[in-house]
């Protein structure tokens, strides 16, 4: 299998983390394959969907940085170990004056490195990105100049568009891997084609297309019920017609308030596992770490004071380890697993969570046919 979709989009890759799996299945503890890090708390953009809805002037020291990835590095729990770093939310991650440092210093710990960014900064980092990042993921949403300005409220559509075609020409082979992001409601839908040109142009490996986040990360819906089942039917269908180079994705996320309107038994059926057996048991697999040092258990509860599992302090002694065995660790952790935080949900562990069910369940129904 060569393929971005066979190998790194291949959902089945949590394969190499199964024994996590099955520890968390056994009710035991483990440490995160991916550590989410904020460089800062404060964006360039003014995105009306942003995930991250809480922006404040914080920067992460370089200082803390350090001793962080150093205690990741040593951070092991029940034999098993943090593997990946992600910069990632609570604002722009380029925006830290010293960003490309950080990552190098990440990738030199021996973390495999990820970023997920605007895009705005990119012509500064490419060359660092270039050589040390796994993957590259534009959050762009708006393909041409005009829409991209109406979602972000910024004019660096050209720059960020020389970034991405700067990244792509100087890599070598297949890391990192890049994507374009677009979050699309009714009125942008209509360009998904001239997002994946845009793809295309730039020389990106993927486009994701998606509708926008609404209530789940504090939002107000922008459109009806109606509105988002068209959008997310003409994405499923560009997505089938294409037949060029790219790799297509289509985010599938449906909005609690619309499945919640439906009484139909298939649409319950399809909700997502949380909802149907109360419990989310994935989530000690990733871990958040904000500019500030408060460290949550998933990115969808970022910023979130009341699900912070606790504030890193290396001079008062409060490292990773004693956070991970904290009592407000635990704590959020017991409602988290009872899914008391599905309000704000959008079930990226959905997957991992149907899995762990199986592995529970000790009558291991029909386990002897395949």
């Amino acid at each position: 299998m060569t393929g971005l979709r066979d190998r790194e989009f291949n959902p089945l890759k949590i394969l190499h983390h199964v024994g996590r799996l099955r520890a968390l299945a056994e009710g035991s503890d483990v440490a995160p394959v991916t550590v989410e890090i904020d460089p800062v708390a404060y964006c360039n953009h003014a995105c009306g969907w942003c995930v991250d809805p809480v922006h404040e002037p914080v920067r992460m020291s370089r200082e803390v940085f350090e001793r962080l990835v150093a205690d990741l590095a040593g951070f092991e729990v029940n034999g098993f170990r943090a593997e990946g770093i992600v910069f990632k939310g609570g604002g722009e991650p380029t925006l830290h004056p010293e960003f490309g440092a950080m990552v190098e210093r990440a990738a030199a710990a021996g973390f495999a490195i990820g970023v997920v960014t605007n895009g705005s900064r990119l012509v500064e980092w490419a060359r660092v990105l270039a050589m040390w990042a796994a993957y590259v993921r534009v959050s762009i949403d708006g393909p041409t100049a005009e829409s991209h300005e109406g979602i972000h409220h910024s004019r660096d559509f050209a720059a960020i568009c020389e970034g991405v075609a700067r990244l792509a020409a100087g890599r070598k082979g297949r890391n990192p891997v890049i994507g374009l992001s677009f979050a699309m409601d009714a009125d942008t839908v209509e360009l998904d084609g001239e997002a994946i040109r845009l793809g295309e142009r730039l020389g990106a490996d993927y486009v994701l297309l998606r509708p926008p986040f609404f209530e789940e990360v504090g939002r107000t819906a922008t459109m009806t019920t109606g509105q988002a089942e068209h959008v997310r039917r003409r994405l499923r269908e560009t997505a089938a017609a294409y037949d060029g180079p790219l790799e297509v994705q289509i985010g599938e996320w449906v909005a609690d308030s619309e499945r919640s309107g439906r009484r139909e038994a298939s649409a319950a059926r399809a909700l997502p596992i949380e909802h149907r057996t109360g419990r989310c048991l994935a989530s000690p697999l990733l871990a958040v770490v904000t500019a500030g040092g408060e460290v949550y258990g998933c990115c969808n509860l970022r910023a979130l004071t009341e699900w912070s599992f606790g504030r890193l302090d290396y001079d008062a002694g409060r490292d990773l380890a004693a956070i991970w065995s904290g009592g407000q660790r635990r704590n959020s952790l017991a409602k988290m697993h009872r899914a008391e935080c599905i309000a704000h949900c959008t079930h990226p562990l959905a997957r991992y969570n149907e899995m762990i069910e199986v592995l529970r369940d000790q009558q291991r129904p029909h386990s002897q046919f395949v």
